[in-house]
C-alpha cells in the first residue's frame, strides 16, 4: 500500500503488486463509492505477470478528499500522478462503470502515458442535463440525487447498491460490498454521482488507443463505434453491474485476450 498526496491535497490510496516481465503494467480504476478490494480477483490473477496498479480514488476506499475534483478530468489527473510516481509507462487502464469517465478522460488527455483501456460495464452518452427530460441519463441521476438527498438517502443507496448484483451472485460478496460503498460520506456520494455528468461520448472521441469495451448486458456497439476509433467489444455471461466480481474468471480471460493482441 502507498499513499500520494495531490496539489490540492487529496491523499490518495493505492496498492502496485506484481512483476515486470516485460508486459504493460495494468492500472485499475473502481466506480462509483466502490475501493481497492473490487479488483482483487484481477490483481491476483495478473500480477503474475504485469505490475498492477490499483487506486482509491479521492473521497473513496481509502483515500481522503480535498473537498472538490469528483469529476472526470481531475481524477484523470489524479490516476497519472499516482501512475507516474510509481515510474511506470506504456500502461493500459481499466475502468468500472462510475470511474468510467474518470478512465476516458486518462485515455484522452495523456496519450503518451497509454497503450490501450478497457471499459467495464461503463456508458457512452451526450452530456447528461439534470432532471432534463430529453436527456434521459440527467433524468436518471436527477432521480438518483433526490432519493440520496432525502431524509432516507442512506437506505435508499444501500438499496440502490445492492440492486447492481446479478441473481446469481454471491450473496456474502454482494454484501460486503455494499457495506463498503455505504461507509462513504454522503457529500462525497452525491458529488461523486454529479462528477458522473459528463460527456462520455465527447471524452471518447480524443482517444486514438484501443479500447475493449466489456458488459454485461448487450449495448448499442454502431453507436460506441462513431465515437471510438479503435474498440472491440466483450460481454458477460450470468452477471449484473460488477463482473470482476461475480464473473472474475471470464472477465480476466477478456481482458487477458484483449492484452494479447495488442
Amino acid at each position: 500500500m502507498g499513499k500520494f498526496t495531490t496539489s490540492d491535497g487529496a491523499k490518495l490510496n493505492y496498492e502496485l503488486r506484481g512483476r515486470d516481465k516485460g508486459l504493460p503494467p495494468l492500472v485499475f480504476i473502481h466506480g462509483w463509492c466502490s475501493n481497492l478490494p473490487h479488483w482483487r480477483y484481477q490483481v491476483e490473477y495478473f500480477a503474475r505477470n504485469h505490475k498492477v496498479l490499483c487506486i482509491d480514488r479521492r473521497g473513496q476506499g481509502k483515500s481522503t478528499t480535498a473537498g472538490t475534483g469528483h469529476n472526470a478530468e481531475q481524477h484523470a489527473q489524479d490516476i497519472a500522478a499516482v501512475f507516474k510516481s510509481c515510474g511506470l509507462k506504456n500502461v493500459i487502464a481499466i475502468g468500472h462503470a462510475g470511474g468510467g469517465p474518470g478512465t476516458l478522460a486518462f485515455l484522452s488527455n495523456f496519450p503518451r502515458l497509454v497503450k490501450a483501456g478497457v471499459m467495464i460495464d461503463s456508458g457512452m452518452y451526450p452530456l447528461p442535463r439534470l432532471n432534463n427530460p430529453k436527456s434521459p441519463f440527467g433524468m436518471t441521476l436527477g432521480s438518483m440525487l433526490q432519493s440520496l438527498q432525502s431524509s432516507k438517502g442512506e437506505a435508499a443507496f444501500k438499496t440502490m447498491y445492492a440492486s447492481y448484483f446479478g441473481k446469481k451472485c454471491d450473496p456474502k460478496i454482494a454484501s460486503e460490498a455494499v457495506q463498503q460503498a455505504a461507509s462513504t460520506p454522503m457529500p462525497i456520494i452525491q458529488a461523486e454521482l454529479r462528477g458522473m455528468a459528463a460527456s462520455t461520448q465527447k471524452l471518447a472521441e480524443g482517444i486514438a488507443k484501443p479500447v475493449l469495451w466489456l458488459t454485461a448486458t448487450a449495448v448499442d456497439q454502431d453507436y460506441i463505434s462513431k465515437h471510438l476509433k479503435k474498440v472491440s467489444f466483450a460481454q458477460t455471461v450470468g452477471s449484473g453491474h460488477f463482473p470482476q466480481l461475480e464473473v472474475p474468471g471470464q472477465v480476466n480471460a477478456m481482458i487477458e485476450t484483449f492484452c494479447d493482441q495488442l
